[in-house]
This record gives structure tokens, C-alpha cells and sequence, in this order.
């Protein structure tokens, strides 16, 4: 865990919100050839609202002590961790981008950034509450689902119980607000509590395309495999394998001079099952899990009961020992 993401959480945990301004913005998404372009609008909120929205910030992040781990694709979500990113790497700069710049021209006397109508809230993306204290800013992000979809919400029929009766809301305007966000952004570090929703609100299935496109190139111009084609048509656009080849080229073990070498005799004495022609690792349709899951160095051994597992969260515990 670096240094910096350390730090920042610490301060998150320790703001007080009560004296931080406020304001409520919608996010619409376009996506054209692998690239989302974000556009926003500016939401009043009345008092009881924007305190109501602070407690859900304290109460997410500062309610429970939290653990810090480094994003990576393979990562699980679980209740107590937040998982770190360098803000930069996400799309979430462009969203930042265009809040300035909205917020810019707001203050100059301009309103066509903010919502007036009803229908502007519709078939939005997601929703951004933006913190200020002087200098310092916390952005908490909650992408809108089909649930939470005002037209979503108005089909469904939304009732309000009021003076003992149900009331129907067929006629009201009416949007959703969760208690929970997906990632804050502080001091240039994301904070994720939704890994899944974070990954499909960022455009980050798109990056891992993009990732496994380069490694497979990589590997052809290494020529560390013969038939990398087989690769690329089981991989294609799934997901899971997706994320084993960003994994793969992020820990790079592929690179190590000896490491295909050592995975090559291992292999035979195992008896895994990967076929090797000429010192080189021969990819087909019926192995490429396998494949992927050695390149990763996701085979590991346990030194108790020397029982072999396969694992792709990897937390090193001290220098290797080889033989």
C-alpha cells in the first residue's frame, strides 16, 4: 500500500463534514469506439438533503475501521476494504473536468448547466456529490442502476405511506438516492467500496480490452508462445480472461528471464498438461485457462501441508526461496 493512499485515508476519516459545502451532480455517458465522454448537470438540494448526504458519507467512511489494498483486476469486493487507485488512471478526471468547467460557466451567470426539468434526470449515468473546503475537494460517486432509474422508478409504481394511507406516486417526480457510494476521490487517490460498479461506471471492461490486446501482441512479438491466435479467440470479450491478461502483464512474470524456462520444467515434472515444442509453450483452445493461470503464477504450493492451489490473490509474505 503506498505511502500517499495511506495519508489521504487518514485525512478522509478525519474530516468533518459539517463544515464542507456541497453540491449534487447528475452524470450522463456517451461511448463511441472504447471512449466514454462524460457531460454533467448541476442539482439544487435544500438543507435537510445536503445534511442527509453528509451522513451518508460519514457513515460509509469514517463509521468502521477499513483496510487498504492496491487495485488490481483480480481483486474481490469485501465489506471492510477499500481498494486504491491513482486518480489519474481512472475516467474519472474527465468527470472532474467537466464539473469545472460547468461549475466555471454557472458562475459567470450561465444556467444551462443545471437541471430545471424533471427530464433532465432521466437516463443519467450516475450521480457525484461534490465536497469543498477550501482548497480541498472529496468526490463520492454512486452510478444509477435499473432500479434506481427515474423512469425505472416511476414504472414501477412507488408508493408513499402518509396519514395512515398508502398514496400513490404515479404522478410525482421522483429520484432515487442510495446510502451507499461505489468510490470517493480524495487528494488525487480513488477509494473504492464497489470494485464491480466502480470498473463499469469508469469504462474499465474497455481498458482491459485494450490490456489484453497489447499482451497478446506482446507475446507474439516475444515469441514466447507458439499459436497465440488460439489465445485470442477463447479470450475475445469475456471477462474473466480478460482480467487474467491484465493481471499477467501488470505482475510480468512472463518477462523474467528464467521464469518461462522454470515454468517449462515444472510443468513436465507436474505433468499439468501443457504441451512445449522446442522450448517453447505451445497455446491451444483446450489449455489456455491453464496457460493463463501459470503466466500469472497463479499455481502455488502450500509449505504446511505441501498441497498445490490455485489462487490469483497474491499477497507476498517475504523473499521467494528457489531451488
Amino acid at each position: 500500500m503506498t505511502t500517499k493512499a495511506s495519508r489521504e485515508f487518514k485525512k478522509l476519516r478525519s474530516v468533518d463534514l459539517a463544515k464542507w459545502g456541497v453540491v449534487f451532480w447528475i452524470v450522463k455517458r456517451k461511448a463511441l469506439h472504447r471512449e466514454a465522454s462524460y457531460t454533467v448537470f448541476r442539482v439544487d438540494i435544500d438543507q435537510k438533503l445536503e445534511k442527509r448526504l453528509k451522513q451518508y458519507v460519514r457513515t460509509q467512511v469514517q463509521s468502521k475501521e477499513f483496510h487498504l489494498a492496491e487495485y488490481d483486476f483480480t481483486n474481490a469486493d469485501t465489506d471492510d476494504v477499500f481498494l486504491t487507485l491513482e486518480s489519474d488512471a481512472t475516467d474519472f478526471l474527465k468527470v472532474e473536468n467537466a464539473i469545472a468547467k460547468v461549475q466555471s460557466a454557472i458562475s459567470d451567470g450561465f444556467e444551462n448547466g443545471r437541471v430545471t426539468e424533471y427530464d433532465q434526470l432521466l437516463n443519467s449515468w450516475a450521480y457525484v456529490l461534490a465536497f469543498e473546503h477550501g482548497k480541498e475537494r472529496l468526490y463520492a460517486w454512486r452510478k444509477i442502476n435499473s432500479m434506481s432509474q427515474p423512469k425505472a422508478v416511476h414504472s414501477r409504481k412507488a408508493l408513499l405511506f402518509r396519514n395512515q394511507r398508502l398514496t400513490d406516486l404515479d404522478e410525482k417526480e421522483v429520484f432515487l438516492i442510495d446510502p451507499h457510494f461505489d468510490f470517493f476521490v480524495f487528494g488525487g487517490v480513488t477509494f473504492i467500496a464497489s470494485k464491480r460498479d466502480f470498473e463499469s461506471a469508469m469504462n474499465f471492461r474497455e481498458g482491459m480490452k485494450a490490456h489484453g490486446g497489447e499482451i497478446l501482441g506482446e507475446f507474439e512479438s516475444l515469441g514466447i508462445l507458439i499459436n497465440v491466435a488460439a489465445v485470442r479467440s477463447v479470450v475475445g470479450n469475456n471477462l474473466h480472461y480478460l482480467r487474467k491478461l491484465a493481471s499477467i502483464r501488470r505482475a510480468g512474470y512472463y518477462r523474467e528471464p528464467d521464469y518461462l524456462q522454470r515454468l517449462i520444467k515444472v510443468n513436465a515434472s507436474e505433468g499439468w498438461g501443457l504441451r512445449v515444442e522446442n522450448g517453447q509453450i505451445v497455446a491451444d483452445v483446450a489449455t489456455v485457462e491453464l496457460l493463463l493461470k501459470l503466466l500469472n503464477n497463479d499455481r502455488l504450493r502450500s509449505p504446511i501441508n505441501d498441497e498445490l492451489f490455485d489462487s490469483a490473490a497474491k499477497t507476498k509474505v517475504g523473499a521467494p526461496q528457489r531451488s
